[in-house]
């Protein structure tokens, strides 16, 4: 796994993950630069219009208007609102989904994994909470039960029960709790009222709850919080 920037609140902000997106949204195409921009401008005009309000209050002339484009250029991208939204939500669900698959290997004991894939969403939260915030107000169904992102936590939730490191609840209620665990972990890093030490702080006996919940006896259970914060968040 490449190394990842120390996350420390003086932390630059990073660069685009929109535009980096877009780049490599289809290997070997050759659009125009201004083409890729205006694109990339209309996504996070996008984004941060969606990050504060619902998508039915925002308009194709508020778009337009935050990426400081003309309303036509919108329609040579997009077939409407309702289709930049759909393709913003995709991009950014699209990316969580790879970095858990690169992130989340199959060795790692189901406690750890189920945490590290936790964390692996935190992170990603606090490097780009705008992203985040969008996601959610995209999409109220993004941590139901049966959302794609929350089947990889089914999976090793189901996993773990088998192999008897979690025990005496339902593989759907262990989902539906891990689910409300993230929700809380995603709330905490949009809203950023703590320092990301503080976050940090406050997520990692948070999590270490949800695997005792699962079963996991208290010292195992800190000790797979804190190998998977180790791995994910310094």
């Amino acid at each position: 796994m490449a190394a990842r920037p120390r996350l420390t609140d003086g932390t630059k902000q990073a660069p685009s993950l929109l535009g980096q997106l877009d780049t490599a949204r289809k290997p070997g195409e050759t659009a125009g630069r201004r083409v890729n921009r205006t694109r990339v401008a209309l996504l996070e005009a996008a984004q941060r219009l969606f990050a504060t309000r619902s998508i039915d209050s925002v308009s194709i002339d508020d778009i337009a208007k935050e990426a400081e484009v003309a309303k036509g250029s919108l329609y040579n991208h997009f077939d409407s609102k309702e289709a930049l939204a759909d393709e913003l939500f995709k991009m950014v669900r699209g990316h969580v989904a790879e970095l858990l698959d690169t992130s989340v290997d199959d060795q790692t004991p189901p406690p750890e994994r189920l945490a590290r894939g936790a964390f692996v969403i935190l992170r990603f939260a606090i490097d780009h909470p705008e992203s985040v915030a969008a996601l959610l107000k995209l999409s109220t169904a993004l941590l139901e039960n049966n959302a794609p992102l929350n089947v990889k936590a089914r999976e090793i939730i189901s996993e773990g029960l088998e192999s008897g490191h979690f025990k005496g609840i339902p593989a759907d209620s262990a989902t539906l709790l891990m689910v409300g665990a993230m929700l809380v972990m995603l709330q905490d890093s949009i809203d950023r009222q703590k320092s990301v030490k503080r976050l940090i702080a406050r997520i990692i006996p948070l999590m270490g709850g949800v695997l005792k919940a699962l079963g996991v006896d208290s010292e195992s259970a800190a000790a797979a919080t804190k190998a998977a914060a180790r791995t994910t968040l310094e």
